[in-house]
């Protein structure tokens, strides 16, 4: 099949980063956005914030990949205090 025009960008990114203990499992990843609400540089802000928490003991690494894998965005309005 011959690539195709998205009419954006998007990205294959994982629903559980690298850094968070995620995989390169085919079931870890999935497409995102490039523009748009919710999309991959939202969540990969939310990634970054959840490693330093995690790393400062602040929240334990198995919730936060629930969480992520559950629903990003509504961690990410926990996080944040505002929607992605």
């Amino acid at each position: 099949m011959p690539a195709g025009s998205y009419g954006r960008s998007i990205e294959i990114d994982h629903i559980v980063s690298l850094e968070l203990g995620g995989s390169n499992d085919i079931a870890n990843l999935f497409p995102e956005p490039g523009s748009g609400g919710a999309n991959y540089h939202d969540k990969d802000r939310l990634e970054n914030r959840l490693h330093r928490l995690v790393c400062a003991g602040q929240l334990s690494l198995r919730a936060v990949q629930r969480g992520i894998a559950a629903n990003w965005e509504t961690l990410y309005a926990r996080v944040f205090d505002a929607a992605p």
